[in-house]
């Protein structure tokens, strides 16, 4: 994994100019009820109904619209349900626009592995696909294969 030590400017800060590690440096900064709220996002929860894999909770009328349309496969529904939109997101953070872009893209790509693991360990019997999703909707989301 390529290290996001570059992406944090803040760690140069610490220790007189020569740095600090990202752990090390969330261990000392960072806050538990952070952490758990990364968790929703980061090793989500999953529910499977009527052959689908969705992202918890379930939105049975927002599923059931997605069907209505007619306009779509089940593949391309499931990439919609499971889509985490991360435009707009961390909106109190201060950081410069493409530094931001940047630990974002970086997020995405790393919250797309995290949910190729979870979703192997809590479905070994299905296959996934994981991915990153750029432009208008940019973020993660994944379907079935």
């Amino acid at each position: 994994m390529t290290s996001v030590s570059p992406l944090i400017p803040e760690l140069a800060r610490w220790n007189n100019g020569k740095g600090i590690a990202p752990d090390s440096w969330i261990f000392v900064e960072g806050r538990a009820d952070h952490a758990l709220g990364f968790c929703s996002f980061l090793w989500p929860e999953f529910v499977k109904f009527e052959g689908y894999v969705l992202r918890s909770p379930l939105d049975v009328e927002r599923l059931r619209g997605w069907e209505r349309s007619g306009e779509h496969t089940r593949q391309q529904i499931e990439t919609a349900m499971n889509a985490f939109l991360l435009e707009g997101a961390f909106p109190t953070d201060k950081a410069e626009s493409e530094l931001k872009e940047k630990q974002c893209e970086r997020l995405a790509e790393i919250m797309a592995d995290m949910l190729a693991a979870k979703l192997a360990c809590d479905f070994p019997g299905l296959h996934f696909e994981t991915f990153t999703m750029s432009g208008y909707d940019f973020g993660v989301s994944f379907h079935q294969l």
